[in-house]
């Protein structure tokens, strides 16, 4: 059964034989921790050949219930395993303790977390939440979803913490008790696995510490429309959005709180959406007690995330392509994502879209309005060219498809290289934008997206660079 509350120290103790449904950083990650400790460690996964037998008395193939489960006394699960798996169902009816990652790694952190969840911006609102801490916090940490397991840190010396928490880990999670959260927003992703977005919402909502009031939660009100019950009206319960004590305005950039006004304009990441995600990183920085010119000094110097809205540098390309602006935002994993990067971009803005991947259960239908707005044209590969092909093809705007991304970039390079010619003489010196934001899982042709991320890159260098 899932426990409904952090365990303590004293009752890990007592449990001596742990199962790791699920290997991978995170499953790898708090077998390590228990290792250290002394604990007896099986695997259950799916995949064997790149198991770590130096951390496991015993690997298993997870088809196997039964067999995993005998003697375990506790099972510790990876935030991709189902909930209805049938190790998870078995342990259930055997009512063996299941624990999140998550949830291993706050029996043992003794500092402060901040935690920020939402369907798009996490990991950029992570760290950026981070680095703006780092001036009052140089011993500052951050983890979770956005790739460092808790479990690798959790028993350092930290004064405080951001954890970018998905839906999956806080699904499997009981209250983490944190010092202030953040659901930066919620469209429709992961329906695969939670069904409803009000499933979906409930998910979110787990972050969140409303009984303590000196917790601060910080949310989109758009969250709200997917929530069985209304908005709580709690002093600490703030909402950040038009109209609300916390909003960003633009022209000039500049972000509002309900004590201070912060000066934006310098802060290198474009787009409304940014701001956003900035407003929220001020917010849970003042509500750990930053002061605003300790905030401000770090605005500046933030760089952004690999694969997320990431130029590729000119200086690794021909000089005949110096109209031409290369965007790498592999990590764009949804058409939510993909819809909040464009967001700048209008009809006169030369722009080529290339999408991809494996589509979520999310409508098409917001997209195509964009895409008639912009009339630019667009590049789809792998399996994403199956799943929307019909729906693209009755828009009647120019669009190709490719099984592959070397086979696409090819393309590319013969249309741009049309543009460049045709454009010689024109006064206007227009820069064209070539934007990879897939909008869909990478798992058809890669690993991850940081592969994919890399291989366009790569593939980029290969066909434009001198």
């Amino acid at each position: 059964m899932f426990s409904d509350s952090i365990p303590s120290p004293s009752d890990l103790q007592n449990l001596h034989s742990f199962l790791i449904l699920g290997g991978g950083s995170s499953g790898d990650s708090a077998a390590k921790l228990l290792h250290s400790l002394g604990k007896k460690l099986s695997l259950a996964d799916r995949n064997l050949e790149n198991a770590n037998r130096d951390l496991y008395t015993n690997v298993l193939s997870d088809n196997v219930p039964h067999e995993s489960l005998d003697g375990i006394d506790c099972l510790i699960k990876s935030p991709g395993i189902l909930p209805n798996h049938p190790i998870i169902e078995l342990a259930k009816k055997k009512q063996i303790p299941i624990l999140s990652e998550i949830c291993l790694g706050r029996i043992f952190f003794k500092g402060k977390i901040i935690g920020i969840t939402g369907t798009d911006g996490k990991s950029t609102t992570t760290a950026l939440t981070y680095h703006l801490l780092q001036k009052k916090f140089p011993n500052a940490r951050m983890g979770g979803n956005i790739g460092v397991p808790f479990t690798s840190f959790c028993r350092e010396d930290i004064e405080i913490v951001v954890l970018e928490l998905s839906s999956y880990q806080l699904e499997d999670t009981p209250n983490l008790k944190l010092t202030a959260s953040a659901i930066l927003n919620l469209a429709s992703d992961h329906l695969e696995r939670h069904k409803t977005m009000e499933n979906y919402a409930l998910a979110k909502w787990k972050i969140q510490n409303l009984e303590d009031n000196q917790h601060n939660c910080f949310v989109n009100p758009n969250f709200f429309t997917y929530t069985p019950f209304p908005k709580p009206n709690l002093d600490h319960l703030h909402l950040i959005g038009e109209g609300n004590s916390y909003f960003v305005s633009q022209n000039p950039n500049r972000i509002h709180t309900k004590s201070n006004l912060y000066d934006a304009e310098k802060f290198p990441l474009k787009g409304k959406h940014n701001l956003m995600n900035l407003c929220f990183a001020i917010a849970l920085c003042e509500s750990v007690g930053m002061k605003k010119e300790e905030i401000e000094s770090q605005l500046e110097t933030f760089q952004g995330l690999p694969h997320r809205f990431q130029s590729i540098p000119n200086e690794s390309l021909n000089p005949k392509y110096n109209q031409i602006r290369f965007i790498n935002d592999s990590k764009s994993t949804n058409l939510h994502s993909m819809l909040s990067g464009i967001s700048g971009f209008q009809k006169e803005n030369p722009l080529y879209l290339v999408l991809g991947g494996i589509p979520k259960v999310e409508p098409l239908e917001p997209f195509l309005r964009r895409w008639k707005e912009l009339e630019c044209p667009l590049y789809v590969f792998g399996k994403a060219k199956e799943v929307w092909k019909e729906e693209l093809n009755q828009v009647g705007l120019p669009v190709y498809y490719f099984e592959d991304l070397p086979s696409l970039l090819e393309r590319v390079k013969l249309d741009t290289i049309l543009w460049t010619k045709v454009r010689e003489n024109d006064p206007k010196n227009e820069t064209l934008t070539v934007i990879f934001s897939p909008a869909g899982a990478s798992f058809d042709l890669y690993k991850n997206f940081e592969e994919r991320g890399n291989h366009f890159v790569q593939l980029v260098q290969t066909n434009f660079g001198s």
